[in-house]
């Protein structure tokens, strides 16, 4: 099965409550090789995988939003300002036509499934969603050697039955989420009757994402648990103190389901651009192109 990306992503995110690798040279072993069978931390060795949680049989689909609803923290003076001059359509920054995926965590969250395969010393994790592998290094330190990039560059280590992975190291133009803007209310038109989750957190129009750059220090720090053999529960933490006041605890808390069988088969991930829609800036809208016109802009690439 084929899935698509394009504005799917891009679209959900306007209405929130919506082959090159990014890896320096050189980058040195973490933890240890795949033929070492001595004793150390939880997922040093090839014989940990009976210790450790199930994370690997099947696969896990997203039972919770992509993105999140309202930032229990304050924000800076320079987000406050952002904020304030936010226009969606002109800011979201996967809404171009180059197929760029959008980072973490709404790559990881955006529905598609997710597989998580073991050796020693990493845990890898297969998004079919834009077709990304994130590594987690295990008991291993960041590394210099990697450069910025949109899932980022991870260690973990194993607290009791918790995986705690710390990423840093994102690109600047990953899809980051400042949290959610009221719509304001057209006083000549009523409201139309709303259920709750669908509404702002003021009772009023619904609410809008706002995504944004992120600053140079961006972390984010995720405990991965089952809450039982067939849920994995993902807490987020998030630090930038260019936008943030404080740390921010991502709500709300991220939940997927296993997945065996056929249903757990992943598929090939295509992705078709948002050349049909391009952005009119004077008017914050996109604007769909006669087929004609979309054939001179794909001949013009």
């Amino acid at each position: 099965m084929t899935r698509m990306i394009g504005w799917m992503i891009t679209a959900v995110l306007l209405g929130t409550s919506g082959c090159s690798s990014e890896k320096s040279a050189g980058k040195a072993p973490v933890a240890a090789t795949a033929q070492a069978e001595t004793s150390g931390p939880l997922g040093s060795s090839w014989s940990d995988i009976a210790k450790m949680p199930d994370f690997f049989t099947g696969v896990w689909q997203s039972t919770s939003p992509m993105t999140d609803g309202a930032v229990n923290v304050g924000y800076t003076e320079k987000a406050q300002a952002y904020i304030a001059k936010y226009k969606p359509k002109r800011d979201i920054q996967l809404a171009g036509a180059d197929c760029k995926p959008a980072g973490l965590p709404i790559t990881q969250r955006a529905g598609s499934p997710s597989k998580y395969m073991f050796e020693p010393g990493m845990i890898l994790v297969y998004i079919e969603q834009a077709s990304m592998a994130r590594f987690i290094h295990l008991n291993a330190e960041h590394s210099e050697a990697m450069g910025p990039s949109f899932m980022g560059d991870s260690v973990g280590h194993f607290e009791g039955d918790t995986l705690v992975v710390d990423t840093v190291g994102f690109r600047d133009d990953i899809v980051f989420q400042y949290g959610v803007k009221q719509a304001p209310r057209d006083p000549q038109t009523p409201a139309a009757p709303q259920t709750p989750p669908a509404r702002g957190p003021l009772g009023g129009p619904p609410a809008r994402g706002v995504f944004g750059p992120h600053g140079p220090n961006l972390r984010m720090v995720e405990r991965m648990r089952l809450l039982d053999k067939d849920t994995l529960e993902i807490k987020l933490t998030i630090y930038d103190d260019t936008v943030f006041t404080g740390p921010y605890e991502s709500q709300p808390v991220q939940t997927f389901k296993r997945i065996t069988g056929e249903a757990a088969r992943l598929g090939e991930w295509r992705c078709e651009t948002a050349i049909a829609n391009p952005y009119d800036p004077e008017k914050d809208s996109v604007t769909s192109l006669q087929p004609e016109e979309m054939l001179k802009r794909l001949e013009r690439r």
